[in-house]
């Protein structure tokens, strides 16, 4: 799959260089050829043989290195030669010397002497990834930062951190993404285009709660994983993302608009807010369809004030139908100008309901899963266009899944 291409891994000091082996295995796997460049302080935590074993080339950590005596610039010679550099995990001294053009050493100066694509893997406590100036350097938050140009903007690939557990003991986000993680991200970065560059996406993830009191609410069992990855997957191809997003426990993702909601009613003044500049709409979120009805009006902010007590071990709600988002955008002025895709989650007559569901609610494409998908990494799912047409898909990742979701928005826009 990756056979021809030249592939250097940097690897900077921190607990997860172990992972970077994983990396290098996976690589030679798949027919690419591996170089690997390390910083001096990276070979206390693994040695220089371990990858010169699994990578079968002399591994760069001094420019001066009698290893490379053939390569009389080591640095130029591999830069000319990779089509892609991997740097996992990339510590926030790297980052800081990346988005600053230092090269003080083997790895940095080889970076800033490369052309080809750069994928970049964060690993750190989650207190240094906070960190302001590692936020400026890397963009992780989104905007532009002052001070000149950083990471993205000099088109580094950002993949990660993840939240978990770090070697500090922290749980939290800082953990370098999973090697199949970035080794799936080198697949799609050789393959993919920035074919949505200048698009807006809207995308809306997770599900909604509807507080009954101020300790409990209804709400469902989104993980909120499929709409994050649409996210993910759409910033890379190019496009200006924005993510509404109910609550959910995953790391924000790197170069997106996030706007973080708790209810239906917010995610729908979310959305009818940004709406209006989307090229298109993915409604991936699991919105609830009802909320409490009390016979008084009452406000969200009232609800929360005060815990139901338990009389006679009973308690009855009445509940309402939320608004719903999808059928009132459908019913702007512009909708002829934006795509709308919908998701239809049924445990019964899929296909029959989620045809309804694209019918009634005037959608461009509509996905078609079961609660199985429920929390999971994967999804078997069915994509069902306006005309009608059925493309029954096998379980895939929710990552290669959101990128044949983007296929068919890319192809309508």
């Amino acid at each position: 799959m990756l056979a021809g291409k030249t592939i250097i891994l940097g690897v900077s000091s921190s607990i997860a260089a172990y992972k970077a082996c994983e990396i290098v295995s996976r690589l030679k796997k798949l027919g690419a050829d591996v170089w690997v460049v390390m910083t001096r302080s990276a070979t206390q935590l693994i040695t220089p043989q371990t990858f010169r074993t699994l990578s079968c080339n002399p591994v760069l950590v001094d420019l001066f290195a009698p290893e490379f005596s053939a390569m009389p610039v080591p640095h130029i010679a591999l830069a000319k030669m990779a089509d892609l550099l991997i740097i996992a995990p990339a510590t926030a001294n790297v980052i800081g010397k990346l988005a600053h053009g230092i090269g003080d050493d083997a790895l940095t100066t080889l970076a800033l002497s490369i052309t080809a694509p750069k994928l970049i893997a964060p690993a750190m406590n989650c207190e240094m990834w906070r960190n302001p100036i590692v936020r400026k350097n890397v963009s992780a938050i989104g905007g532009s930062a002052s001070g000149g140009k950083k990471l993205k903007e000099l088109k580094w690939r950002i993949i990660g951190p993840e939240a978990g557990h770090l070697a500090c003991g922290d749980d939290d986000i800082g953990r370098m993404s999973e090697p199949e993680e970035i080794i799936e991200a080198t697949i799609k970065l050789f393959a993919e285009k920035f074919d949505l560059e200048g698009k807006n996406i809207l995308i809306t993830a997770g599900g909604t709660r509807e507080a009954i009191d101020p300790v409990r609410y209804i709400s469902n069992r989104s993980s909120g994983k499929m709409g994050y990855a649409l996210a993910r997957a759409a910033r890379a191809r190019g496009a200006k993302v924005t993510l509404v997003s109910g609550p959910t426990y995953l790391p924000v993702p790197a170069d997106v608009e996030m706007i973080k909601v708790e209810s239906a009613a917010e995610m729908m003044e979310a959305v009818l807010a940004k709406q209006k500049d989307a090229d298109a709409i993915v409604m991936a979120a699991a919105v609830g369809d009802f909320t409490r009805n009390d016979e008084l009006p009452i406000t969200n902010d009232e609800i929360k004030l005060k815990k139901i007590k338990r009389n006679n071990n009973k308690l009855s709600l009445t509940l309402k139908s939320t608004q719903d988002i999808l059928q009132i955008i459908a019913q702007q002025k512009d909708r002829k100008n934006k795509i709308l895709v919908g998701f239809a989650l049924e445990t019964d007559d899929l296909i029959k309901n989620a045809k309804a569901k694209l019918k009634a609610k005037d959608l461009d494409l509509i996905v078609a899963n079961e609660p199985a998908t429920f929390d999971s990494d994967e999804i078997k799912f069915s994509l069902i266009n306006r005309a009608g047409k059925i493309d029954n898909l096998p379980k895939q990742t929710k990552t290669t899944a959101a990128n044949l979701i983007l296929d068919r928005v890319q192809a309508m826009l």
